[in-house]
């Protein structure tokens, strides 16, 4: 899964994606913790592709903040800053101070069982051959 701003890559990452890749959604995501770790879900939302996203899931290997750069690498990032980073990416609109912590703490566990990574990438396909 790819998370970013405005801007970091999203879509751009999304269209550079192999002909026989599925494509959740290139929109809003829905991830949904399993008995194993965590799901990703498509949504009918539909991103500046177009496109819906498709009905189906897969299981949540990575999440990949994005960064458009002049090099394709990995970075570790720390589990706080990880954090902080999904917390920006979490569409969430309650003010009841039980839900935010629920949601704070929430993020705090799948960064703690998923790995978070920043992913730098040039605008091409070569990319994909670090992801697959």
């Amino acid at each position: 899964m790819f998370a970013g701003a405005s801007g970091a890559g999203k879509t751009t990452i999304s269209r550079l994606a192999p002909a026989d890749a599925t494509l959740l959604t290139d929109e809003i995501s829905y991830v949904r913790k399993s008995a194993t770790g965590y799901d990703a879900h498509g949504t009918p939302f539909a991103g500046e592709l177009a496109r819906l996203g498709a009905h189906c899931s897969a299981p949540l290997a990575a999440l990949y903040l994005l960064r458009q750069g002049p090099e394709n690498k990995i970075d570790e990032i720390d589990p706080a800053l990880a954090t902080q980073a999904l917390l920006r990416n979490i569409l969430f609109f309650a003010r009841d101070a039980a839900l935010v912590q629920s949601v704070f703490e929430g993020a705090y566990e799948f960064v703690q069982r998923v790995p978070v990574r920043q992913l730098t990438f040039r605008k091409d396909a070569s990319v994909w051959e670090l992801l697959v």
